[in-house]
Formats: structure tokens, sequence, C-alpha cells
């Protein structure tokens, strides 16, 4: 049996005031700026049956693009106004996003970790990079930071930010959260990549059910 809820993140000249679903993408979507980031729809399906576990995929159409993921335990998904699809935990003390951060490099799929790092600096102004590694989605390597920044009414906040080449674009993965929360937020947002599949060049998205017997 599956349950879905539609989630639409439209693009800019959609008028917001349509639907309470509707909302406009971030005009800056790219490392560089682009401004072609294709409109989103984001949908949550919950998947159960003879032989499975239970479990709550989120699955994201972009232009031709498609993309799937599960949603960890202890979060929902939320439309954003900017673009992102967000994952957020009870309290909203918690927050993942992924989005399509712009096109590939021109010169190949190789992301070069000092762009993405300026990149990062500047979604999370005053913040400083604690630890720059290598993160994995869907069988591709990209450049992850981790970093300190101030959030509301001055207060520390833990991020960790991920690019990762896919087909034609550049995937993001965030998580912001408390410095008291970040280790188990880490393991979630783990989760999701671990988790996260893109459509193939024919434009076809293979998922794999959760078997109970695992």
């Amino acid at each position: 049996m599956q349950a879905t809820k539609f989630f639409i993140l439209a693009a800019a000249s959609l008028a917001a005031a349509a639907s309470p679903i509707l909302a406009s993408t971030t005009a800056e979507a790219g490392a560089g700026g682009d401004t072609n980031t294709p409109a989103i729809l984001a949908l949550v399906r919950h998947e159960e049956g003879p032989g499975l576990l239970p479990a709550d995929r989120v699955y994201v159409t972009a232009g031709t693009n498609k993309f799937a993921f599960l949603v960890p335990a202890g979060f929902k998904m939320e439309p954003w106004n900017d673009g992102r699809v967000a994952l957020v935990n009870r309290d909203y003390s918690c927050q993942m996003t992924f989005q399509l951060a712009g096109p590939l490099p021109a010169e190949g799929n190789e992301l070069d970790p000092e762009v993405y790092s300026r990149r990062v600096l500047a979604e999370h102004p005053g913040g400083v990079i604690t630890r720059t590694f290598s993160a994995i989605a869907d069988s591709r390597r990209g450049p992850a930071y981790e970093a300190e920044c101030l959030g509301p009414a001055r207060t520390l906040r833990r991020a960790q930010v991920a690019f990762i080449p896919s087909q034609n674009a550049v995937l993001e993965f965030s998580l912001v959260c408390g410095p008291d929360q970040f280790e188990a937020a880490r393991h979630q947002l783990n989760t999701v990549m671990l988790t996260f599949r893109a459509s193939d060049a024919n434009g076809e998205l293979h998922i794999s059910p959760l078997s109970d017997k695992l």
C-alpha cells in the first residue's frame, strides 16, 4: 500500500498565491549563479507490504531528472520557497535539504573543492569550515564540508554540506542543527545519501524496496 503526498516547488514565473504549496525557486541555484534550474516536483510515498519494512520515501522530479531517498526516522518532508526539498524534525531544530546546485563544470564531472567551499561559506555567512572530506551518494563521489555558524539569536549551529555530480547537474545535500544534535543528525543525513538514487541515462529510476529480511 502506498500513500502519496505531493508538493510542488514551482518556477519563479508562477504566482505563489495560486496555491498554498506553490513557491518560487531561488534565483541563484548553482555555484556559478545559474538561473535555469528546472521546477521541482517532490512527493512522499509510504511504502509497506508483505516482506517489506515500512518506510517513507521522497521522490523528486526536476525536468528529465528523477531522484529518490528515504526519510529518516523522526523527520518529515516540507516544501521550502527557495527550490529546496527539506526534511525537518519535530521541533524544526534540525533541518536537512536537497537541491540542484547548478550544472556540472565545463571541464568534466570532477568538482573543485575550493569552488564549493566558497559556496558553503556564502550559504552560511560568518561561518567557518572545520573539516573537508569526501562523500558518496548513488556511487558518485564529491567534496563535503563540516562548518560552524551562527543561527537565529546568534546561537551556535553546526552544518554538513556535500556536493555530488549526477548525470547533468551538481546535487547538494545539507544539514544544519545544534551542536548537541550534530552526531545523531549526521547519521540521519548518511541515511538520506546512502539510500539516494538518481535516474539513469534513459530517465529510469530503479528503487529496491526495504526487505524485512535484512
